[in-house]
């Protein structure tokens, strides 16, 4: 077994999920990549494996709300590396519709993508802990408290997975810690996409929303990300990481 810590981050191909995985590999974790499509984490693995060595590194495929998958996944990280120290359940999808346009499927996709990922991905954690003590952090959403349109299926998804984090917190202290990241306007393609941020109306209507007057930066993320692991007498809370703009 490894001396050094180890974290598995789901949907970490791309965007937020790589960008945490570089952060734990520069501070001197080993960390799995979790994707869903093929060759998907073929990038990001062979540039940690070149910079922090190739047996820092694992890349497994795995739909996070596929049982089979997510065991075999846990399975292989423990093979290399002896255990999971953390895990980040940051997989998830957004298909947008105008709520009597929301279909079974889309639905269901999304439920999946986000609370299903993360009770199967966190169940899974707990099996393969063999009685360590571990952090999750589960990824919210302040839509998930107050909901906005067009997304139904993302904001009922994100909501159960603010109550999950409680769930989990209290049947699984003291021995593994479980906290909720909640993020807001930070420079990610999905937020600058759906907010029209790349024009400069799209982008004054929103920073007029944030009180720190800027949006956020994935530093912003990540220095909190390290914060909640190591927060020893913290667990089943809530971490906005949104500039004031939602405050709860």
């Amino acid at each position: 077994m490894t001396d050094k810590q180890v974290v598995l981050i789901t949907g970490s191909a791309t965007g937020l999920g790589a960008v945490l995985i570089r952060s734990f590999a520069q501070k001197g974790y080993n960390v799995v990549i979790n994707y869903l499509n093929d060759g998907e984490g073929d990038t990001l693995h062979d540039e940690i494996a070149d910079e922090f060595g190739a047996d820092s590194v694992l890349a497994c495929q795995a739909n996070v709300a596929d049982r089979d998958a997510v065991k075999s996944m846990f399975g292989a990280a423990v093979d290399k590396f002896g255990k999971v120290d953390v895990l980040v359940n940051c997989a998830g999808i957004n298909i947008d519709a105008p709520f009597v346009d929301i279909t079974d499927k889309m639905w269901d996709a999304v439920i999946d993508a986000h609370l299903k990922g993360h009770f199967v991905c966190g169940q899974e954690f707990v099996f393969h802990s063999a009685g360590r003590e571990g952090v999750i952090i589960n990824l919210g959403a302040a839509a998930g408290s107050i909901g906005r349109k067009n997304g139904a299926n993302f904001c009922a998804a994100k909501a159960g997975v603010i109550v999950l984090t409680k769930c989990m917190a209290l049947e699984l202290a003291p021995r593994i810690r479980v906290n909720c990241l909640v993020p807001g306007s930070v420079k990610t393609r999905e937020v600058v996409e759906r907010y029209d941020l790349e024009t400069d109306d799209g982008l004054q209507k929103e920073l007029a929303t944030l009180p720190m007057g800027r949006l956020g930066e994935f530093e912003d993320i990540t220095h909190m990300v390290h914060c909640i692991v190591n927060a020893r007498f913290t667990t089943g809370a809530k971490f906005f990481v949104n500039g004031g703009q939602y405050m709860h």
